[in-house]
């Protein structure tokens, strides 16, 4: 891995500044208490007005009512967070939305409604949260964070994708299913897209002490999930969001020479573990550290 330059003084936990989208309820609602715990003084957002029970409680310092798919909503979350803290120097990207389509059914009018919904919050939302908080990260240095999925990781499936060139697989040698689903072509689209800023804003923000990486996680019990589980049972290994908020935490802790431009996954019956860095970190390792040497 490659250390990141200091912009003054890289925070440490018990500093951190850091915003959540999100964080009404399930994944972004943990992944808060988990910061807090640590140490960290967050501000909140989400769509659902319950976030603003969170308001007065220890360690949140500004919790507010914001659509990520609205770019004036979320640059004011973002400055204001920005004005009340001190500062930004954590971003968790968590806020996402999930809804099931039908290809060979769905009416070309729905299909155009879904497609508006889910690509404005689950990868527009990332973008313009990010992008406003970008020049606040620049001043303080620190990381983003944005939430995708294991549907997403082509790690060791098909062959023809095994990485044999770089250290051995994070999780040696399972072999991971077929990724995805049919019924949920626009969720895994816009988490793929959300991949395409992790790997630009890595490489863009290196030199100014900023992190960025991906993190998916396979099945964790929250609302959503539940919501498109049904009557059926917890499949074999289901997390708990506690348990995936505090790898979130353990990313953001690795500092200034943690892994970079990562694609970090956490799948299911592989047990609540942060993985060795994997091969987005590694290429982004080797593309900055090109990028840093003389013509």
């Amino acid at each position: 891995m490659v250390s990141l330059p200091r912009r003054g003084c890289v925070p440490r936990m018990n500093t951190r500044r850091a915003i959540v989208t999100g964080a009404a309820n399930g994944l972004g609602a943990a992944i808060t208490t988990a910061l807090i715990e640590s140490g960290a003084t967050v501000s909140v957002c989400d769509k659902d007005e319950r976030v603003l029970l969170m308001n007065g409680r220890a360690g949140i310092a500004h919790a507010e009512v914001a659509d990520v798919s609205n770019a004036d909503q979320v640059k004011h979350f973002v400055d204001e967070s920005a004005r009340v803290m001190g500062g930004i120097d954590t971003v968790v990207s968590n806020a996402g939305i999930v809804r099931a389509t039908q290809v060979t059914k769905d009416g070309y009018e729905r299909a155009v409604l879904d497609f508006d919904e889910v690509i404005d919050v689950n990868l527009r939302g990332v973008y313009l949260t990010g992008r406003a908080a970008i020049p606040h990260l620049i001043e303080h240095g620190g990381n983003i964070v944005n939430i995708t999925t294991d549907h997403i990781h082509t790690c060791g499936w098909p062959e023809h994708l095994d990485h044999t060139d770089f250290p051995e697989c994070p999780w040696h040698d399972v072999r991971r299913p077929a990724l995805g689903n049919k019924n949920f072509d626009l969720y895994d689209a816009s988490k793929w897209g959300i991949k395409g800023f992790t790997n630009a804003w890595s490489r863009a923000l290196a030199p100014h002490g900023v992190r960025v990486n991906s993190f998916g996680m396979g099945a964790t019990v929250t609302p959503m999930f539940l919501s498109v589980l049904g009557d059926r049972p917890l499949p074999p290994g289901t997390m708990q969001a506690h348990e995936v908020a505090a790898l979130v935490v353990e990313l953001l802790d690795e500092g200034p020479a943690g892994r970079t431009g990562d694609d970090v996954q956490v799948w299911a019956g592989h047990g609540a573990v942060l993985p060795p860095v994997g091969v987005e970190g590694q290429l982004a390792a080797i593309d900055i550290a090109s990028s840093r040497r003389p013509a």
